[in-house]
């Protein structure tokens, strides 16, 4: 499901668009979400509302307006050092899929609305993620997404809709949107989510990961557009 800009522009909740984006979701989101060390600081996040992430931070004073284009770091995996662990009993070669395809998810989402860039500048908002597991104090060394803006392809779709058990029955991530020159934080978020065939316990293929990666890049670009009608409405 498509929702543009023009279909947008004059809503002023972000609780609506959340609604509908929930609606198309094939994923659920699990409560209880654990941070990970990926974020600096977790002191500002709050509890989000229903169709937000579970937790949550908007620094409503920022002019969205202002920035044009985002400078998307490379996707990071924070998996925890324990025999518990199911990001950590993966193979380098899915732990790299996984960090590739959440990158090109949230870049192709961006794009539609911003220019990706490299370096910072005054009109760039930077952006960075990873996929997390509770207790970890460091990424996986080595896994960092390594996609040029077209070096994805169908091949790594396939092999997520297509492939075996994952043994990631859930996924969590954690992002936040800065200042390219600053660092001003604009905006965090924690949020953990499964398929809908984990959350009564049956085999979790890696379609499930995959929409939730969608899902979580969808609601970011459509959310921010949001925001910025919103603020060019108030002038």
């Amino acid at each position: 499901m498509k929702i543009s800009i023009k279909q947008i522009v004059g809503v002023v909740s972000i609780g609506v668009i959340a609604a509908v984006i929930a609606g198309c979701a094939t994923t659920e989101q699990v409560p209880n979400v654990r941070m990970s060390g990926f974020l600096s600081d977790y002191s500002q996040l709050h509890r989000g509302k229903s169709g937000q992430a579970e937790f949550t931070y908007l620094d409503h004073s920022v002019d969205l307006n202002k920035y044009q284009k985002v400078m998307l770091d490379p996707v990071q995996l924070w998996a925890a050092d324990n025999e518990k662990s199911a990001l950590s009993r993966l193979s380098k070669e899915d732990q790299q899929l996984l960090v590739n395809y959440l990158y090109v998810a949230l870049r192709d989402a961006l794009q539609r609305d911003y220019t990706v860039v490299d370096e910072p500048g005054p009109d760039v908002m930077r952006v960075r993620c990873a996929i997390t597991e509770a207790r970890a104090t460091s990424p996986v060394k080595d896994v960092i997404s390594t996609v040029t803006p077209a070096g994805l392809g169908l091949s790594y779709a396939k092999r997520l809709v297509l492939g075996t058990h994952s043994g990631v029955g859930v996924v969590s991530v954690e992002g936040e949107l800065s200042d390219s020159i600053s660092g001003h934080r604009i905006a965090a978020v924690v949020d953990r989510r499964a398929g809908t065939k984990s959350i009564t316990s049956k085999p979790t293929r890696w379609g499930d990961v995959q929409d939730a990666f969608n899902f979580w890049a969808r609601r970011m670009q459509t959310n921010l557009a949001v925001i910025r009608a919103s603020k060019a409405e108030t002038k």
